[in-house]
C-alpha cells in the first residue's frame, strides 16, 4: 500500500510538471521534444562553472556533436525537417554541393537543374548556435532547401567558434569569405566552375541566418554595404542582437525556456566577448546590432531587411528593437512574429506540423524569392 501511495504521488508530481510545461499552441510532438529532450541532452549552464577549460571544452564538444545528430541520416532528416527539406539533399533533384577553401572552408550549393549557361543570384547563409555551437553541416539542409526553392547559389562559411576563437574571429571569417566571393573575380569563377554554372550575379545578393546566424547576417550586411556592395536583402530569423540580452522583458519572461534560455544566452556571450569588464565591446557596432555603425546615413544605405521574431523567445524583444531601428531608417521590409519559442519556426518536420511556427521558414523563403525577382 505504501509503495502504491509513493508511486501515485510521484506520478501526480510528474503529470503536474508536464502539464505546466505543455504549450497548447504546439502539437504533441513539439511538446515532447521541447519538454523532455533538452533535459536529457543539455547540461545546465551551471555544469560548466568551476571546471577547467579542458573540462568545459569536453562538454561543449559533446553538445556540438549532439547537434549533428539531427542531420545524421535521411530518416532523421525527414522526421525533423520534413520531406521538402530532405528532398533538397536526398531527392531526385537534390542540390549540387562543393566545399572550397577561402578565409575558411565555405560550402556552396546550387539547384540540380542549373546548367553551364546559367548565372545565378547569391545568398550568404550563416549557421546558428549562439556563436559557440553549430556548424555548416548542421544547417546545410536548410541552406540547400533555400538554394533549391529560390534558384540561387548559397554559400555558407565554417566560421570559427568561441570560446576557442572569441570575437572577432567568427565575424571576420564571415566577412572575409563573403568579400572573397563578391570582390575577387577569380574566386567567384572558381565557385561557379565548381558548381557547374556560368557565373554568379553579384547584383542580387542576400545575407540569411537564424539566431546567431541572423545576427551575423545583419553584421555582414553592414560590412559588405560599407565596402561598397549593394545587397538585395538581409534576412534575420530570431536573431541575437545585443550582448547578454540587455535586461529585456522577454529575457526575464522566458528565462528558463528549454533549448535557448537566459543563462545560456548570457554564458554564450561571455564566451564570445570574454574579459569585457567595462562593456567596451558590448557597446561596439561590430558586436551590438543596436549600436549604429559610424558614417553618415550608414543605416539608411543598408539593404531592405526581413526580420522574424517568436513570441515565447528570450530574444524576442532585442530582435524587435533592431527591427524598429531599421523601420525608423526606412530599411525594414517586413517584421513577422510567430507565437512559438526560439526553435519553433526552424523544426520544419513533424515537430512543427499544425503549430504557430509551421510556415516560418517557408515565409522567409518566399520573401527571398520575391526580392530575387523584384526590387524590394
Amino acid at each position: 500500500m505504501k509503495v502504491f501511495i509513493i508511486l501515485a504521488v510521484f506520478l501526480a508530481v510528474i503529470t503536474s510538471w508536464v502539464l505546466r510545461q505543455w504549450d497548447a499552441d504546439e502539437n504533441w510532438a513539439f511538446n515532447i521534444f521541447i519538454i523532455i529532450i533538452p533535459r536529457l541532452l543539455d547540461p545546465p549552464v551551471e555544469a560548466y562553472f568551476g571546471k577547467s577549460k579542458s573540462e568545459q571544452m569536453t562538454l561543449i564538444q559533446s553538445m556540438r556533436d549532439k547537434g549533428e545528430m539531427l542531420v545524421s541520416s535521411e530518416r532523421a532528416m525527414r522526421f525533423v525537417f520534413g520531406d521538402g527539406v530532405a528532398d533538397a539533399l536526398y531527392g531526385l533533384n537534390a542540390t549540387r554541393v562543393t566545399k572550397l577553401k577561402m578565409a575558411v572552408d565555405v560550402t556552396c550549393t546550387c539547384p540540380d537543374e542549373a546548367t553551364t549557361d546559367d548565372a545565378l543570384p547569391l545568398i550568404f547563409f550563416f549557421h546558428s548556435g549562439g556563436l559557440i555551437f553549430g556548424s555548416v553541416n548542421s544547417e546545410l539542409p536548410m541552406a540547400r532547401y533555400l538554394s533549391q526553392k529560390v534558384g540561387a547559389v548559397v554559400c555558407s562559411p565554417e566560421y570559427r567558434l568561441a570560446p576557442e576563437h572569441p570575437y572577432p574571429a567568427g565575424l571576420d571569417d564571415c566577412v572575409d569569405s563573403s568579400l572573397a566571393v563578391l570582390s575577387d573575380d577569380a574566386q567567384r569563377k572558381h565557385v561557379a566552375d565548381a558548381l557547374g554554372i556560368r557565373d554568379i550575379v553579384t547584383s542580387r545578393v542576400v545575407t540569411f541566418g537564424v539566431s546567431a546566424g541572423g545576427y551575423l547576417s545583419a553584421l555582414v550586411a553592414r560590412e559588405l554595404t560599407a565596402a561598397g556592395h549593394a545587397l538585395a536583402l538581409q534576412v534575420m530569423l530570431v536573431p541575437m542582437a545585443q550582448p547578454h540580452g540587455g535586461g529585456t522583458a522577454s529575457m526575464f519572461e522566458h528565462w528558463n525556456a528549454p533549448l535557448w534560455n537566459g543563462p545560456l544566452n548570457m554564458w554564450a556571450w561571455s564566451m564570445y566577448i570574454p574579459g569585457d569588464a567595462d562593456g567596451t565591446l558590448a557597446r561596439h557596432h561590430r558586436v551590438n546590432l543596436l549600436v549604429d555603425p559610424p558614417g553618415e546615413d550608414s543605416i539608411r544605405r543598408l539593404p531592405p531587411a526581413y526580420v522574424q521574431i517568436n513570441t515565447k523567445d528570450v530574444l524576442r524583444d532585442e530582435g524587435e528593437r533592431y527591427a524598429i531601428r531599421l523601420r525608423e531608417a526606412g530599411r525594414l521590409l517586413r517584421l513577422d512574429e510567430y507565437n512559438t519559442n526560439h526553435v519553433g519556426g526552424v523544426l520544419t518536420g513533424i515537430f512543427s506540423k499544425g503549430g504557430p511556427g509551421e510556415n516560418a521558414i517557408e515565409d522567409a523563403v518566399n520573401v527571398v524569392r520575391f526580392c530575387m525577382l523584384n526590387t524590394c
